[in-house]
């Protein structure tokens, strides 16, 4: 839980640092006139000729004007033959704007200044279905000085109704429209702007136009969204095909066993079977250690404040075999020592016995997997996992870029590398989801609920903003299908379970051994028991790790008639039932599990009138 939470803390801290608005102080310089000459084409693109006189109020080299790259409805712009009469300047893309930087980085310009910039801008296809539109920020809202003196020329490319012509101007969203002085002479529009623009004030024409009047215009593709297509599509496949060639566990094909494999503890069969250690398979030794005589268990039913509850003491009758298994001997001391060195009860491990049980586990799966010839699964699987997540980072990695582009603040050489970050943020939230639900079983029992929570945040905040921030542009299909494919590649990089040939071979004995267990007839048990009295105690705890306590237990009502010798309870009275005291030791034995895995908590639409700022174009600009 606590590297789950680290990484919701980290990529909240990614997202609100990387994809935050940057701020800029009041500019140093003035616009004192402001003059657009525009001419609109038939394929709703613009050639727009500014002349902009500015007065320095401390030194600076020139002026930065940002142009958008995207319509006001999220759509592609293209900005294409950008010039700048008599001046230096060079062009950048910094997320989703150009920006002309204009004068000389060797001097500073004189106080006052005439900048003349041209550039032709291209909506092309407006996406509307029962008009077209001429929806154009003049003066865009990015401006942080006064502008004075605003005129205006726009050139149309054939007869319109001026009918609804509009223009407003103030901050975003004002729909202020007097103090415009406006004449259409022909199909151009003429005017000026009687009062002077304040800081972050824009000025916008609303001009609604007739379906069809932009009779050359075509849509514009956004590259990236084929690439994230194309991406997504071929990590996807590529994904697949690992899996299928690497990953993919073999068939088996299981043999009819009565018991498992030789050499083998409970918690061993537990690992082998599933590829996983929990804390039940480690809980089953205490009964496979019982029938082979090193300890007892007595039960004692406690008084609680509300209701009762089991509680049990180990008695060591003796010491396991030195040969025994590493983990073995060191989790068999270490729960004695908990206790007198001869006795403990179970309260006394309860928030202390994490610590030997972890490494239980961990001691469980390396006796297998540390040593080549004994590894049950192959080395391939972890390469295979690797992939499949570098897959998924590529699945989103153009979509990524997008998203950073629309984010406002990323320069275009750090683009890559925070798209990178943002792509392997959204495969881990994935993943970690994902590896959760397929290893719900072997979590604490009071871990799970946090744990899955917390996934739960982490994942839908990051995809969330990933998926909003696509769909701000049009592309939320797009940002779902690529998250499908993660998470399917996440599920995949989780199912990576390809196993050695001695792995095979565990694995086809051990499904037939439980088969067997589930399905064993009557007659067959009562040969086994006449064979080997003891037998039914002997596999019990296999069968616990296994599943198949209860369709074990309930053939041997019949036949069993006295509890083993290692176990003592008061509560046991009348009539001996094996399945009912194999089902409530499989169940005494989970609720153990789960309290002795317990640790301490520390406490820790239409355009109508139209408003200010709100058309395409526009931008604004800066001193540098």
């Amino acid at each position: 839980m606590k590297k789950t939470l680290m990484l919701c803390i980290i990529a909240f801290f990614f997202i609100f640092t990387v994809m935050a608005e940057p701020a800029f102080g009041a500019e140093a310089f003035n616009i004192t006139s402001y003059n657009i000459d525009m001419t609109v084409y038939k394929d709703n693109s613009y050639a727009v000729i500014e002349t902009i006189d500015v007065s320095f109020t401390e030194q600076r080299h020139g002026i930065i004007r940002s142009l958008p790259l995207k319509t006001y409805r999220g759509k592609t712009a293209l900005i294409s033959d950008i010039d700048v009469f008599e001046h230096k300047f060079f062009t950048d893309k910094i997320a989703n704007n150009m920006e002309i930087r204009i004068g000389d980085p060797d001097r500073y310009a004189s106080s006052s200044q005439k900048y003349t910039i041209a550039y032709v801008y291209t909506i092309g296809d407006d996406y509307l279905k029962d008009r077209d539109e001429l929806y154009w920020n003049l003066i865009g809202l990015d401006w942080d000085c006064t502008i004075e003196n605003v005129t205006f020329k726009i050139n149309m490319p054939k007869p319109f109704s001026s009918d609804r012509l509009y223009f407003t101007h103030g901050k975003k969203g004002s729909t202020k429209h007097d103090n415009v002085d406006w004449n259409i002479e022909g199909n151009t529009i003429k005017g000026s702007l009687l009062v002077p623009l304040m800081p972050n004030d824009a000025f916008t024409i609303a001009l609604p136009l007739q379906e069809g009047y932009f009779s050359e215009a075509e849509k514009i593709s956004n590259n990236l969204i084929i690439y994230g297509w194309l991406l997504s599509i071929a990590s996807f496949g590529t994904g697949m095909l690992l899996w299928l060639f690497m990953g993919r566990k073999k068939q088996v094909f299981p043999t009819v066993e009565f018991y498992p494999p030789q050499g083998l503890t409970s918690a061993d069969v537990g690992f082998l079977y599933d590829g996983r250690v929990d804390y039940f398979d480690i809980t089953s030794l205490i009964i496979y250690w019982a029938d082979k005589g090193y300890l007892s268990i007595t039960e004692e039913i406690v008084k609680r404040r509300f209701g009762t509850k089991k509680s049990f003491t180990l008695t060591k009758l003796r010491d396991i075999p030195d040969d025994s298994q590493t983990y073995e001997k060191e989790m068999f001391e270490g729960l004695f020592l908990m206790g007198d060195g001869v006795k403990v009860r179970t309260e006394q491990l309860e928030k202390r016995f994490y610590t030997v049980g972890d490494n239980a586990k961990k001691q469980v799966k390396s006796s297998f997997e540390n040593n080549e010839e004994t590894r049950i699964f192959s080395k391939t699987n972890i390469l295979c996992r690797g992939l499949l997540l570098l897959a998924g980072v590529i699945s989103t990695l153009s979509l990524s870029y997008m998203v950073m582009k629309e984010s406002g603040n990323v320069g275009e050489a750090e683009l890559l590398g925070k798209s990178i970050i943002m792509s392997v943020i959204i495969m881990t939230a994935v993943y970690s989801l994902m590896h959760i639900l397929k290893n719900w079983k072997g979590i604490n029992k009071g871990e799970r609920i946090k744990q899955l929570i917390f996934a739960l945040l982490f994942c839908g905040v990051i995809c969330g903003i990933y998926i909003y921030s696509l769909s701000l542009s049009g592309n939320i299909l797009t940002g779902v299908l690529s998250i499908i494919s993660v998470a399917i590649l996440g599920i995949l990089s989780n199912s990576c379970s390809r196993r050695t040939k001695l792995g095979m071979w565990y694995e086809g004995k051990l499904t037939g051994f439980r088969e067997f267990l589930k399905t064993v007839e009557s007659d067959r048990i009562k040969l086994l028991v006449d064979e080997n009295p003891g037998y039914f105690y002997n596999v019990l705890p296999f069968a616990m790790v296994l599943g198949v306590t209860d369709k074990w237990a309930k053939n041997f009502d019949s036949i069993m008639k006295e509890p083993p010798s290692w176990y003592y309870s008061t509560s046991m009275q009348g009539r001996f039932s094996a399945f009912r005291f194999a089902t409530d030791l499989n169940n005494d034995m989970k609720i153990f599990s789960f309290d002795i895995a317990s640790r301490h908590v520390s406490s820790d639409g239409s355009i109508g009138g139209g408003s200010s700022g709100g058309g395409s174009g526009g931008g604004g600009g800066r001193s540098w």
